[in-house]
């Protein structure tokens, strides 16, 4: 559901504290400047996770390009949709929680390539969480300019390969 002031968020609590508050302080004012589009994960009304995603774009190495495209001279940079903040309340994780709110994430950026270019989704992932993006299918990022955390990217169109 997409954030809205009729949601009682204030017993949400993730066990971080930054993301706590961004969800409950920070989350409306980036939407007004329309900086993140911001989703909440319910159950029974009550906020078991939530998830704030924007625009991205990816900057791939020659040597990502020559192997995820077979040509170093692909474009340098892909348009993406980034999960900006992902977190789960301490009572539903490893429930599977998670897992649903990236895969919303993927359907979203996988409409949205259907009318305007949309190559990856990218996450600069917590390094305690960059195992649980390779499990879905994420890769690290070879020029790593994510700081503290781990700049990872899912490719959408290997994503689909499966289905098609």
């Amino acid at each position: 559901m997409a954030l809205n002031k009729g949601l009682d968020l204030s017993s949400f609590d993730c066990g971080d504290s930054d993301l706590n508050e961004f969800l409950k302080k920070d989350a409306f004012g980036h939407e007004e400047k329309n900086i993140v589009k911001t989703y909440v994960c319910l159950n029974q009304n009550n906020a078991v996770g939530f998830f704030s995603v924007c625009n991205d774009a990816i900057k791939l190495s020659k040597q990502e390009r020559q192997s995820e495209f077979g040509e170093p001279k692909a474009y340098s940079d892909y348009p993406a949709i980034k999960i900006a903040r992902l977190a789960v309340s301490k009572n539903c994780q490893r429930k599977g929680v998670g897992k649903f709110m990236v895969q919303v994430v993927v359907g979203k950026a996988i409409e949205l390539s259907k009318s305007v270019g949309c190559r990856f989704v990218t996450v600069d992932a917590y390094p305690q969480q960059a195992e649980f993006y390779e499990k879905m299918g994420f890769i690290r990022n070879i020029e790593d300019r994510a700081g503290d955390n781990v700049s990872m990217r899912l490719d959408l169109v290997e994503a689909l390969k499966p289905f098609l």
